[in-house]
């Protein structure tokens, strides 16, 4: 095995982009999701060739500075890809970790494409066909981390809510609170949507700070992925809860599964709001008016995506019946 090291503006960076068409077959749901490289706080990229120089793996490595579990500093490992061969992979992620560690870094954390901002996490398995923005790449990755050290550091899953109930009487007395609170909920602004996302950016970075191994990201970065998200966005899917002066209370991002060729379903990807006891219910309150749009507009069924076990947001996802159907592994290894 050969490892080279590469970025983005290097000539090679062309080796680490190409691997995942040598890696799924023509027809694979891998080919759908656009790729794009996010070089925030990027190490370096490397790639593992055979002896005729083929790429065989692929990964990079970040070191967010901000990046810390249970004290520890720790860098991200993401963008992974490689052949089913468990001792290349061994080989090839143990090099990339033994520099991580003379770096002076305790710890590694992967899959994760630079922070839980970008992509992370790999799939249990492959019961379900993906939904739009979910992540696909070979179930034999988990294997390839647990071969080279990793151990299980969070779980996660998705859950599929198809009985769509909604206006609980408990859920409806909130609403009705908030309002007289002089809460007014409201699509998003799609006339105005730079504008808006300059009102999102404080909001959700405060929201996310409480979240599991979160770490900043600038406005420029967040103002792209969130530009990039407009394409997929129906206004009506996306509600913004806020005060009597306008300040952001609450914030709900979903979207219909474009992918699912079956029926109508809606994708809940993102809700938060704010931490005050006060508001406390809020979300419940914005996850039952996108339900109750989404039936009432013909859909048949909601994905609750990525929730992490014990999170806030799977409590809300049993308020509206979702049921767990996929499964999802992050895993970390000391250095």
């Amino acid at each position: 095995m050969k490892i080279i090291k590469t970025s983005p503006a290097d000539e090679h960076f062309a080796l680490f982009k190409e691997l995942p068409s040598r890696l799924y077959a023509a027809d694979s749901p891998r080919h759908r999701q656009a790729e794009s490289f996010h070089g925030e706080h990027l190490h370096a990229c490397y790639v593992g060739l055979s002896a005729e120089g083929a790429p065989l793996s692929r990964a990079a490595l970040f070191c967010p500075p901000e990046l810390r579990h249970q004290g520890q500093l720790a860098a991200c490992l993401g963008y992974y890809e490689c052949v089913a061969d468990e001792a290349w992979a061994k080989t090839f992620i143990g090099a990339i970790a033994e520099e991580a560690r003379q770096m002076g870094l305790s710890l590694l954390i992967g899959p994760m494409d630079g922070s839980t901002w970008d992509n992370y996490r790999f799939s249990l398995h492959h019961q379900h066909p993906p939904f739009l923005l979910e992540p696909y790449h070979h179930l034999y990755y988990n294997a390839h981390f647990s071969a080279a050290g990793f151990q299980l550091l969070a779980r996660y899953t998705s859950s599929l809510d198809t009985d769509m109930q909604h206006d609980e009487p408990a859920v409806l007395a909130l609403d009705q609170k908030f309002a007289q609170a002089g809460v007014r909920i409201r699509h998003i602004d799609m006339g105005q949507y730079e504008a808006e996302l300059q009102q999102l950016y404080p909001f959700i970075s405060g929201a996310f700070s409480r979240n599991f191994l979160y770490t900043p990201i600038r406005w420029e970065s967040f103002r792209d992925k969130y530009l990039a998200a407009a394409r997929l966005m129906e206004a009506e899917y996306v509600l913004l809860a806020e005060d009597a002066q306008g300040e952001l209370l609450g914030f709900i991002f979903s979207y219909p599964d474009r992918y699912n060729s079956h029926e109508k379903s809606l994708v809940v990807k993102t809700i938060a709001r704010h931490p005050a006891p006060a508001w406390a219910g809020l979300g419940q309150v914005l996850a039952n008016r996108i339900v109750r749009l989404a039936k009432s507009q013909g859909y048949t069924s909601v994905v609750h995506a990525f929730m992490i076990e014990a999170g806030s947001s799977t409590g809300i996802s049993r308020q509206f019946m979702g049921s767990v159907y996929k499964n999802y592994a992050l895993y970390q290894l000391q250095l």
